[in-house]
């Protein structure tokens, strides 16, 4: 089949990363369905699909919301009768030391980077389940690589768990032909990051045009002899 015509869910797809991975799947013949949560977001990346926005699907949900997720799911295999890839990109970042961050932005980095993942995971799996086919990529950090994450504890320990259950997922599902690939970008070029970082060197930081690339790449089925694979996106 291909990647043209397959049916992908993208969480957190207005975002910096996100916008540019929804219009990279876009242009390749794929129909995306992307969660949201800002309005003024998601009109700005139904003007940037133009005219392939006929093959986009905007909802806004709360990720954490088992119910939510569950009616969104519910309005993607309505309107296209499958769902082929879930590419999961919601997430947030906090900085903070070990022992110094607050027990409410603990639950807050467990929320947005681990959470968003794990519900819409059990509406999403069994369909995928169900068709013997499927594709997921989740969202790690090059932060994690070598035992990194000094001052981002928070964000570091929510983003290793969300590498090490994609290993799990990846030997859950391998019997259904699903597989589960985990990118680790380096500090990526979006524009909420120059305005938090306006002093840094933005030209070695990674575009999110290569890591929407390296996504399709996953998707497409020129690696479906990759089961499953961590990919760090350093730049």
């Amino acid at each position: 089949m291909g990647i043209e015509n397959r049916v992908a869910l993208v969480t957190g797809g207005t975002g910096g990363l996100g916008g540019a991975v929804s219009v990279e799947l876009l242009n390749s013949g794929v129909r995306v369905a992307v969660s949201y949560r800002s309005a003024a977001e998601w009109e700005s990346l139904k003007n940037k699909a133009g005219e392939r926005g006929q093959n986009l699907l905007g909802i806004q949900a709360d990720l954490t919301s088992a119910e939510e997720v569950k009616i969104m799911v519910a309005q993607i295999t309505t309107r296209w009768g499958r769902l082929d890839f879930f590419v999961a990109l919601a997430g947030a970042f906090a900085a903070g030391k070990s022992y110094e961050t607050e027990d409410g932005m603990w639950d807050k980095m467990i929320d947005l980077n681990l959470r968003t993942l794990l519900v819409p995971l059990r509406e999403v799996v069994p369909v995928l389940v169900q068709q013997n086919f499927g594709r997921i990529v989740t969202t790690s950090s090059g932060s994690i690589l070598r035992g990194g994450g000094a001052g981002i504890a928070a964000y570091a320990v929510t983003k290793g768990a969300v590498r090490q259950l994609s290993e799990i997922l990846a030997d859950e599902l391998a019997a259904h032909d699903i597989h589960v690939h985990c990118i680790l970008p380096g500090t990526m070029d979006t524009e909420a990051n120059r305005k938090a970082m306006p002093k840094a060197d933005f030209s070695k930081w990674v575009k999110t045009e290569d890591v929407a690339r390296t996504i399709r790449t996953l998707l497409d089925d020129d690696t479906r002899a990759v089961r499953s694979v961590s990919v760090p996106i350093l730049g």
